[in-house]
């Protein structure tokens, strides 16, 4: 079998499972086979054994974790006499058993440098007993803060409205029209020949007001700047546009 890059069968990606195995004291990723990642197409190849499908794509994230069986001292059923006398006498085996147990010591040493809290001193602290400086009251009772407020430009009492009739053949009687803030304007329909035509603010002060003949709308004006208005068709909001008028709020 030789190793695929894309699939054979439909041209797509390809996914290699694949286990680890040691080699001494590092390890080497082996793989075992090759599946396609398209569902709807079935193409396998095997390195290792026979496998369907199915088998191979749900055992892709498993790892083959490698024995440590190898890596520490054998424990076997107990030893006779003649065993055990034997082993103990052995220089070169009461070698390798400090050795190992030398390791196993170092290790749990680590581990536990790693699992186990250190206790440490606690950061410096205020101290809460410390003395405060605080401000006298004598000092807090000076006088008066003074905070600087602007006026209103006008007072409610003197607000104004401006009468402003429109139709869609004469557009909006007058045309451009200046106020003060919180001034109200009265639009008045004039329109004889449809029913209803429909009052569009261009910068969306409010929703489109639909009026009727003889019928008044007002808007309160309470920010400067220049509003634009327009007369549109009912129901189809088509915009008239020799029939537009001009708001400026001073």
């Amino acid at each position: 079998m030789k190793f695929a890059e894309r699939c054979p069968k439909c041209g797509g990606e390809v996914q290699t499972k694949s286990v680890k195995k040691s080699i001494g004291l590092g390890f080497v990723d082996i793989p075992t086979a090759q599946f396609c990642l398209n569902p709807q197409c079935d193409w396998y190849q095997d390195f290792s054994e026979n496998k369907k499908p199915d088998e191979i794509k749900e055992d892709v994230l498993q790892i083959k974790l490698p024995s440590i069986k190898d890596k520490i001292p054998d424990i076997k059923q107990p030893r006779t006499s003649a065993e055990v006398t034997q082993k103990t006498f052995s220089p070169k085996g009461n070698l390798r058993n400090v050795i190992v147990l030398g390791g196993i010591i170092v290790f749990i040493v680590i581990l536990s440098f790693y699992l186990i809290p250190q206790f440490k001193h606690p950061r410096d602290t205020p101290n809460i007993n410390a003395s405060v400086t605080t401000t006298p009251a004598a000092d807090t009772a000076q006088g008066p803060v003074l905070v600087q407020a602007q006026a209103p430009a006008i007072a409610p009492g003197q607000s104004e409205s401006y009468p402003v009739k429109m139709d869609v053949g004469h557009g909006f009687n007058p045309e451009v029209i200046s106020i003060n803030r919180s001034d109200t304007v009265v639009w008045s329909n004039e329109e004889l020949q449809r029913t209803r035509i429909v009052l569009v603010s261009k910068e969306g002060l409010f929703e489109n007001k639909i009026t009727e003949y003889a019928k008044k709308t007002s808007y309160q004006f309470n920010q400067s700047g220049t509003y634009n208005f327009v007369l549109a068709a009912y129901p189809s909001l088509k915009e008239y546009p020799n029939a537009t008028g001009k708001v400026i709020v001073k």
